[in-house]
């Protein structure tokens, strides 16, 4: 087990404060792990992400902005740890998935215009099947 370092008070002093949030996240799980903070395996990281969806729906039952807030946080930090154990940077990951929204949509947005004509909104139910067709075609 690794000892604090005496020069600092915490592992965590080292940190950059002006770090994009999501590698912060990331950082501050990296630092805590040096000294035995961390999960072994990946499976008690799934748990706690349930954990969390679980007290995000609570909060939103409450309807409590403030409690909202910090659980929606709680659960994007356990997301950057969870990327920390799969060895994968979450801002490339939430890149990638930005991508992969915008193209699908984009393709979505098409079929429902050439298909349906051009309208203010589709509903729902049509643009869900949409996506499903879009989805599988890739």
């Amino acid at each position: 087990m690794k000892k604090i370092n005496t020069n600092k008070n915490s592992v965590l002093d080292g940190i950059d404060n002006n770090l994009p949030e999501l590698q912060k996240a990331v950082e501050l799980t990296i630092n805590a792990a040096e000294i035995g903070f961390d999960w072994p395996t990946i499976e008690p990281v799934f748990s706690k992400m349930e954990e969390e969806l679980i007290e995000l729906k609570e909060a939103i039952e409450k309807a409590s902005p403030e409690l909202i807030k910090d659980e929606l946080g709680d659960v994007l930090f356990v997301c950057c740890n969870l990327a920390r154990h799969l060895q994968l940077d979450p801002k490339t990951a939430l890149a990638h998935a930005n991508n992969k929204f915008e193209k699908r949509f984009r393709k979505i947005e098409q079929l429902a215009n050439k298909n349906y004509g051009p309208k203010d909104s589709y509903g729902l139910d049509l643009l869900e099947n949409l996506w499903i067709k879009v989805k599988k075609e890739e």
